[in-house]
């Protein structure tokens, strides 16, 4: 399934329109920590996350049906792979429309990915950086306050210590979050 959403927009919806997301929902329900679920639900992810990356109406559908709220919470897993598939859907939902920000920020989205950058891994930290960067933007845009929200969650920490990280991408995207909207 994850191929067939991702060769196309046109494909994505086909599956949408198929009866997909009640599937997903179902799928990603399901409470077992047992290894072959797991790898079922990394895969689940992988499907959203193209389904996210798709039109501004398919983010929707995802949302529409709470599929990210149980998304979010799979972004806590003890598996790291299903936990990174999870946040790539957020970060994906985050670089959409502002109201799918302003969503998904209100079901716990900012948390998660704060809750990631210190996966250690360098990409996945700079391309979490710039999910936060989008997800202040739309904050300072629209009036919310998530640049405290980000101060009440001592994410400000994190993002001190990473603008020192020894990866250049990672300590610049996280200089030009604080610079951009912790600095008067």
């Amino acid at each position: 399934i994850g191929h067939i959403v991702s060769a196309s927009n046109e494909n994505a919806q086909a599956m949408i329109d198929a009866g997909l997301m009640p599937k997903m929902q179902a799928l990603l329900s399901q409470d077992s920590n047992e290894p072959t679920l797991q790898l079922v639900k990394k895969e689940a992810c992988y499907v959203l996350t193209n389904i996210a990356g798709g039109t501004d109406e398919q983010t929707n559908e995802l949302l529409k049906k709470g599929i990210l709220n149980r998304v979010i919470e799979l972004a806590y897993s003890s598996n790291r792979g299903l936990r990174k598939e999870a946040i790539w859907v957020i970060a994906n939902v985050v670089s959409s429309l502002d109201e799918h920000v302003i969503s998904a920020v209100e079901s716990g989205a900012l948390e998660a990915l704060y809750n990631f950058l210190s996966d250690g891994d360098a990409k996945n930290v700079a391309f979490v950086l710039q999910s936060i960067e989008n997800i202040l933007e739309v904050g300072t845009e629209t009036g919310k306050t998530y640049a405290q929200k980000v101060v009440n969650m001592d994410g400000l920490e994190a993002l001190e210590r990473l603008a020192s990280s020894q990866n250049m991408t990672v300590q610049q995207r996280a200089n030009e979050v604080l610079k951009r909207f912790f600095t008067k």
